[in-house]
């Protein structure tokens, strides 16, 4: 795929992109609106714990436009669950991928920063080692930039969401966890929202008051798991 070698070229050399005109809004949502936000998978209600969040702080978050659109309505989804879990303390800001992404940006990307969700298959690199060879997702990178690197016909028939929720919480620091949506193998149960376990890893990883943020309820341990991420 076009994407998919242009980021195994950059790999050597750094990171490479533009931002254009807003993909999709990625303001916090109401609690309410969960099921619409994530086309079904979030069942479980989510807290509404008051923010005392002076203002969020940015992460940027740029969509590959390999992605179909459904997919990329998935993808928001997931963005949109985990704006309203950090409840105005860090806010993902998604933009849509150029057609073309320009090596000139390298020096901009390196100094702003920002994460790519770039949408590969199973001939990539990133597949050839470690976790990526059975993995549905990777995230490579730092606490400053780095790639989601989504495996394309590993996911079949699952809905990107859950997949990307746990990817996004690898970039705000979470590691893996025993269960729940942090387990290292992918359960469509656990993955349907961001469970107190997930959102404390995170609190802790960006410093963040966890009273002060938000968490599905009803989540147990237990579940189903039944391929890897």
């Amino acid at each position: 795929m076009r994407f998919a070698r242009l980021i195994a070229m950059l790999l050597g050399s750094g990171f490479a992109l533009l931002a254009i005109a807003l993909f999709l809004a990625s303001l916090p949502v109401s609690a309410r609106e969960r099921d619409d936000m994530d086309n079904g998978l979030a069942t479980d209600g989510y807290t509404d714990h008051l923010s005392r969040a002076t203002g969020p702080r940015i992460l940027d978050l740029y969509v590959d436009r390999e992605f179909e659109v459904p997919d990329r309505r998935y993808i928001l989804a997931a963005v949109r669950q985990w704006n309203y879990a950090l409840n105005g303390f860090v806010r993902f800001r998604t933009s849509l991928l150029p057609q073309d992404v320009p090596s000139s940006m390298v020096a901009e990307i390196r100094r702003t920063g920002g994460w790519i969700v770039a949408r590969v298959d199973s001939s990539h690199p990133v597949t050839k080692t470690g976790e990526g060879r059975h993995a549905l997702a990777v995230t490579v990178g730092d606490s400053h930039t780095g790639f989601v690197y989504v495996i394309s016909d590993r996911i079949g028939g699952r809905r990107l969401t859950g997949v990307v929720l746990h990817e996004l919480g690898h970039v705000l620091g979470a590691g893996h966890d025993s269960a729940g949506l942090m387990a290292p193998v992918y359960s469509a149960a656990a993955s349907r929202c961001i469970d107190h376990d997930a959102i404390a890893m995170v609190a802790e990883a960006q410093r963040l008051p966890l009273p002060q943020l938000n968490w599905c309820a009803g989540t147990s341990d237990g579940r189903s798991l039944m391929s890897r991420r």
